[in-house]
């Protein structure tokens, strides 16, 4: 089956489906760039991740990592209905560094290994989860577009509460191994992660080749290959992310913002925007605040 590269949320920093109905089967064999938290209403198949099968039903919890193929197969009927959220690492990034503690259970699960990311959950714990959807489609709908980032974290900050005292514990059921063995961790996610530590500055691959202990054309090949884009393309839509986040803070000007996100000449950014973006950031700026 052909792996799905292109998914329709691309530029956008966020997907978010509620209660979303199929009334036909569904198959897919795919990764993206965000983390994903996916939750079954109604319906049953199958879940592949990293060659481990596992059964889906009603109350099942999946949580997918940044670039994992991930392969799903329902069958209808039953309906298959489902409630589903992406969201890229930059946002994560962004307004999870005033919480640590959280911060850090994030970060392990989007670089550690996992024994298991499909959780069959409770009656309690899946009415409490469907209750936190319930209410994020809920504000959503109710917030003007420059504000649902926000509550889009405010989301996270409350399902990784209750999910890391309430549903996984490491120490005891072995989900997540917080020491993982040297080389466990891919290079491609490898690279990803660097990246976000450095993006706001400028770097060259061979920089991130000699602290990754790889050569330069074999990073450069693989990311390629796997991702689909360039390392520098990579990079360049990262930091139109994280631009596109300061330009809700209107204290910052343009120059300041293009300085902050990596780029080194304001009129290169502007142009790598409005390319993107069909705008120019202060006509997206101005778009936030109308």
């Amino acid at each position: 089956m052909k792996i799905h590269h292109a998914i329709p949320w691309s530029d956008n920093l966020y997907l978010f489906d509620y209660r979303k109905v199929h009334t036909n089967p569904v198959e897919y064999f795919h990764y993206h760039e965000g983390l994903e938290i996916l939750y079954i209403h109604d319906g049953a198949g199958r879940y592949i991740l990293d060659n481990q099968t596992y059964s889906l039903k009603p109350c099942t919890l999946v949580l997918i990592k940044p670039f994992q193929i991930h392969h799903i197969k329902v069958v209808v009927p039953p309906n298959y209905v489902r409630s589903l959220l992406k969201i890229k690492a930059s946002v994560i990034d962004h307004f999870l560094t005033a919480l640590p503690q959280l911060t850090a259970v994030v970060s392990q699960l989007m670089e550690h290994p996992w024994s298991s990311q499909v959780f069959h959950l409770s009656s309690k714990d899946a009415l409490t989860l469907e209750n936190q959807f319930l209410q994020l489609h809920d504000m959503l709908a109710s917030v003007p577009p420059k504000v649902q980032k926000e509550v889009v974290a405010l989301f996270l900050f409350h399902f990784f509460t209750y999910f890391n005292s309430r549903i996984y514990s490491p120490a005891h059921n072995g989900i997540l191994d917080p020491h993982p063995a040297a080389g466990s961790i891919e290079p491609v996610g490898a690279m990803v992660r660097w990246i976000g530590r450095h993006f706001s500055l400028p770097f060259t691959i061979n920089e991130m080749a000699e602290e990754l202990h790889f050569s330069p054309s074999y990073l450069s090949k693989l990311f390629k290959d796997q991702i689909g884009m360039t390392i520098i393309e990579y990079t360049n839509n990262k930091r139109l992310e994280e631009a596109r986040t300061l330009l809700g803070l209107p204290s910052l000007t343009i120059e300041e913002i293009s300085k902050r996100s990596g780029f080194n000449y304001p009129s290169y950014f502007i142009a790598l925007f409005k390319k993107k973006y069909g705008m120019t950031p202060l006509q997206y700026r101005m778009r936030m605040e109308s």
